[in-house]
């Protein structure tokens, strides 16, 4: 159900991108019906319309209907402001550096026993 959903929503947004492809493949697909029964010049068989006409209201609307929702979107300018003063970005006092010293000697001197981890009771 979950991958139905997720085919279903990018069939969407994929042919919301390719409308007018959309539109060119349905008309090359229904182009006999379209022009004898849509088309507007179909008493007129000189002008070989063969259902352009109808082709062309279908893609200027599509083209309306694109300018319609960009024209609607609200576009925003977007700023970076440094609200805080200097003062307290920087820092307040200066780093102190510590040295620290190891009293037992077995500290400082390399290991050179491999580790082996222990056995398993089994």
């Amino acid at each position: 159900m979950k991958y139905f959903l997720i085919i279903c929503i990018s069939l969407g947004l994929l042919l919301q991108n390719f409308s007018r492809s959309l539109i060119v493949l349905l008309f090359r697909a229904q182009q006999s019906y379209i022009a004898q029964v849509l088309c507007e010049n179909r008493n007129k068989p000189e002008m070989h319309c063969n259902g352009k006409c109808y082709l062309k209201k279908e893609l200027d609307r599509d083209a309306r209907q694109d300018k319609n929702n960009n024209s609607n979107k609200e576009r925003y300018e977007v700023m970076f402001v440094n609200a805080l003063p200097e003062r307290l970005t920087a820092p307040s006092a200066e780093p102190v550096a510590h040295t620290v010293f190891y009293t037992e000697p077995f500290l400082e001197t390399p290991t050179h026993a491999i580790f082996h981890p222990p056995r398993s009771l089994v």
